[in-house]
């Protein structure tokens, strides 16, 4: 019987270390997974807004400021999106 316990408790030790690991796996995957979607999807936004003022300043004659109010974008993105054009 003093034999058996050590081993009873091993496999509950390492079935208990299993169970934690595959929980915290899980966790930190849920976590990454959401950041890197939420990046890509700000990334996304970003350049099809990017193109659609390309667009409209090239089709109209709109100024940017009055492509952006089109838009609806934010007086508070409009700096970031001057400077995407400026790079494109």
């Amino acid at each position: 019987m003093t034999e058996v316990m050590p081993q009873f408790i091993q496999v509950k030790l390492d079935r208990a270390k299993k169970e934690t690991t595959e929980e915290v796996t899980e966790e930190v995957t849920e976590e990454v997974t959401e950041e890197v979607t939420e990046e890509v999807t700000k990334e996304t936004t970003e350049k099809v807004t990017r193109d659609y003022l390309l667009n409209i300043l090239n089709t109209t004659n709109l100024t940017l400021d009055g492509a952006m109010d089109l838009l609806g974008i934010p007086e508070a993105d409009r700096p970031m999106y001057k400077d995407l054009l400026k790079k494109k």
